[in-house]
């Protein structure tokens, strides 16, 4: 038995998909502060069998990883033989929580099949989910997957009917699915752009925490740690640091 790691790291949404495990949501933001935020998938090139994923650039210390956009696709996983996440074991910050003016989420963030949708929606139907909250106070999900050997996970994405690519993946192979902008110190923080996915949140300011009770919390953004996280029996390190804030969670 082989262990997949796939840990999300940023603006992402969790959301349970009515029984068949996560619907997990990856914003983007034109014509605000945050349109420079540059989605990929992060892997090391040794851990792959192969790839017909668009638009691949050597990324990371050295050039040594790999970078896969990701625009506007779904995203699914096949290959492992889980059970499908009934829930993200562990504190994941709540949007709800800190901004109760949010009464759902806008239609283009959440629908995908919305006109105009601006996420990327990923579908994780089997695995173990967590939230992992490292020293630095910033909350990473990760999913664990496990697969027979020799085959290893599959990442699909499909971009239209007559579009879909993928990326597979050995056994034992950590991936990362990350999303970050540079660091400009005009920009506001990044947290306030979960507020533009909402319906009535758009003045909302308090970073989301794991509430209730929703005590506010400051309004910059922790730096990253590059501490590994060991989940499932399996060791994992980050290949990327970062300073976003945590995932957060729908609702």
């Amino acid at each position: 038995m082989s262990v997949t790691s796939i840990q999300f790291i940023g603006l992402f949404v969790v959301m349970m998909n009515t029984g068949a495990g996560l619907h997990i949501l990856l914003p983007h933001f034109p014509g605000t502060p945050y349109a420079n935020h540059t989605s990929v998938i992060q892997y090391d090139p040794a851990q792959v069998s192969s790839a017909t994923w668009p638009g691949i650039v050597a990324c990371g210390p050295s050039n040594s990883l790999r970078c896969a956009p990701i625009d506007l696709e779904t995203i699914t996983f096949s290959g492992a033989n889980d059970s499908a996440p009934i829930d993200t074991i562990g504190a994941i910050p709540h949007l709800r929580c800190c901004c109760p003016s949010m009464t759902d989420l806008l239609p283009k963030y959440k629908d995908p099949n919305a006109p105009g949708k601006l996420s990327a929606h990923i579908f994780v139907t089997k695995g173990f989910a967590e939230a992992i909250t490292g020293s630095n106070g910033r909350t990473d999900t990760w999913v664990t997957m496990h697969s027979t050997a020799p085959s290893g996970i599959t990442v699909i994405g499909v971009a239209s009917a007559s579009s879909s690519y993928n990326i597979v993946f050995k056994p034992g192979a950590q991936i990362q699915m990350l999303n970050s902008m540079p660091n400009d110190p005009t920009t506001p923080p990044h947290f306030l752009a979960y507020y533009l996915m909402g319906v009535g949140s758009s003045s909302c300011t308090a970073i989301p925490s794991d509430g209730p009770p929703c005590a506010p919390q400051a309004t910059t953004c922790p730096a990253s740690s590059s501490a590994s996280k060991k989940s499932a029996g399996a060791v994992m390190t980050p290949m990327f640091l970062d300073a976003d804030c945590s995932d957060s969670h729908y609702p």
